[in-house]
């Protein structure tokens, strides 16, 4: 109802249509969901913070995480997901995600070193149990790319050529297998979802999430990243 009330020109360029409602006022006393089984309407999944593990630039040294700018306009929020959301009598927590809404994004963010990562912000088939205070589950990331998507040299996976023609006597090497066979498999990232607060009055609930995936893979040419991404959603359940 925050952004619905605006008119476009209100909206248009300030970036609200990219954030997630919040709660004005609200419970921090989680006991305020009372066991059921609910819908999960209107879930809106705002990343704030996204994250890519990198190697070490010394031998021993370990893989981190290091933070990231994004390079992608204020159009990776995921909206208008719906679920069934069940609470069990000792708090338990089960959440399955339908198919509806916004569930994949594609977003863009560079690293210190100016390299950029693209990847698929998804929550596609999201399966997530546990409690209140954090439930967690395994969702689906699409390809990147369809494979009706064709590389500079017109290789695709279902359209285009099978090699490199610009190179007739080694278009077919070991070393451009990677490249001539297109590949739009999906991969699988986790997530876990925590309530942060809720009003009983309207069955709106807030909360944090962490979600790790991985990168584009550029039709299976690359290895992909893996990708951290923290941020705010939001539901209401009825």
């Amino acid at each position: 109802d925050q952004i619905q009330g605006l008119s476009y020109l209100q909206v248009k360029g300030s970036g609200l249509a990219n954030t997630c409602p919040s709660l004005s006022q609200g419970s921090t006393d989680l006991g305020n969901i009372k066991p059921g089984t609910y819908t999960l309407e209107n879930m809106c999944v705002q990343p704030t913070t996204v994250q890519v593990k990198e190697e070490s630039q010394f031998r021993a040294g370990d893989t981190n995480f290091v933070d990231t700018k994004f390079m992608t306009r204020l159009t990776y929020t995921l909206d208008g997901l719906k679920g069934k959301f069940t609470v069990g009598p000792g708090g338990s927590v089960s959440f399955e995600k339908a198919d509806e809404g916004i569930d994949f994004a594609p977003a863009t963010v560079q690293l210190p070193g100016g390299e950029r990562v693209p990847f698929l912000f998804s929550l596609k088939e999201l399966s997530a149990k546990g409690s209140l205070n954090g439930f967690s589950g395994d969702f689906t990331v699409p390809s990147y790319r369809g494979s009706s998507f064709l590389d500079p040299k017109g290789r695709g996976g279902s359209t285009g050529y099978d090699t490199a023609v610009a190179l007739p006597a080694g278009g077919d090497s070991d070393e451009l297998a990677r490249e001539n066979t297109k590949s739009t498999a999906s991969g699988k990232g986790t997530a876990v979802f925590s309530v942060a607060q809720v009003d009983k009055s309207t069955g709106e609930v807030v909360g944090i999430f962490e979600a790790i995936q991985p990168s584009d893979t550029d039709l299976g040419s690359k290895t992909p990243k893996d990708v951290k991404v923290s941020g705010l959603w939001y539901g209401r359940l009825a």
